[in-house]
């Protein structure tokens, strides 16, 4: 196999950033992917090579092997003129009067290192021509704030190398914002017969109309009125699974004031969280004269300003 400069292959320089070699990855893929380009064979080539290029662009060790490699001169002749260890070379006469290398065959070459070790008698670390994993790819998703609490299956449909797939993944119970998790053999292709790399998937929590959480616990708003915060009462309340349950409120319970409901929050780590029912006492908009006198009446009665 005949090694082209990587860097040309994509149309890069190399200075560029791993985020500027994926974007333009990404949109060589996509235009020259065999699914894009049917029958093709000028495309499929032109795709492989594509891929053949990002495997090692796109992985920071495999990168910075192959930046020392080309700084000696395997990919455009060697800075001395002539080649140590006496790597393949082809191309004429280099401007020293030694050899030009325009390609290196590495044709039954381990790897980078035993390509190191071509060039250098041996002294440079050496790695079989084995298969190689895929790259690993990163994405999120975001979830509802309810299933990142109790757990479940939630489809996710990403791109890969201008591929669609679609996969469902298992939220694990009591998930939270910014949690992770790997999905083994969903990222990119292997090399060689290698394994495809690995998804990772972050997830993001979206709000939920009626709780909002605070660590293992749940916190949920409660309206009351005047009269049923200060004679207290017997309410109903919904959990975040949909089980109903029978509140005591007692007596002179004070606006903000927090009920809790032991063992009805998270699940996370063996361990259970609270539901916490936070009071907020809703006054009438609006009172009649006849309720208006009552209550002036009241309050004088009780002794309370106005």
């Amino acid at each position: 196999m005949s090694q082209r400069d990587f860097y040309a292959v994509l149309g890069v320089q190399a200075s560029a950033t791993a985020d500027e070699i994926k974007r333009v990855y990404r949109k060589l893929a996509k235009q020259f992917h065999p699914d894009t380009n049917p029958g093709d064979a000028k495309a499929a080539e032109r795709f492989k090579e594509i891929s053949e290029a990002y495997n090692t662009l796109g992985d920071a060790e495999k990168r910075r092997e192959y930046d020392e490699m080309r700084r000696l001169g395997a990919f455009g002749g060697y800075p001395g003129g002539g080649y140590p260890g006496g790597g393949a070379r082809r191309g004429g006469r280099g401007p020293t009067g030694g050899p030009r290398m325009e390609e290196f065959d590495i044709s039954g070459i381990g790897g980078f290192g035993d390509l190191f070790g071509s060039m250098f008698g041996g002294a440079g670390p050496r790695r079989p021509a084995g298969p190689e994993k895929g790259q690993s790819v990163e994405t999120t998703l975001q979830i509802p704030f309810r299933t990142a609490v109790l757990g479940g299956k939630v489809p996710l449909d990403f791109t890969l190398d201008g591929v669609s797939k679609s996969v469902r993944i298992t939220v694990p119970q009591g998930s939270e914002p910014g949690s992770r998790i790997k999905l083994s053999g969903q990222g990119g292709p292997g090399a060689r017969g290698g394994p495809a790399g690995d998804l990772y998937i972050t997830f993001e929590v979206a709000p939920d109309p009626v709780f909002t959480r605070e660590g293992r616990d749940l916190v949920v708003q409660l309206p009351l009125n005047i009269v049923q915060a200060t004679l207290g009462t017997k309410l109903s309340v919904r959990t975040i699974d949909e089980k109903t349950l029978t509140l005591t409120v007692p007596k002179g319970t004070a606006s903000g004031k927090r009920l809790r409901v032991r063992g009805q929050g998270v699940t996370q780590g063996g361990k259970t969280g609270d539901l916490l029912v936070e009071v907020r006492i809703v006054a009438p908009e609006a009172l009649t004269e006849a309720q208006e006198e009552q209550l002036i009446a009241f309050a004088e009665a009780a002794g309370l300003e106005r």
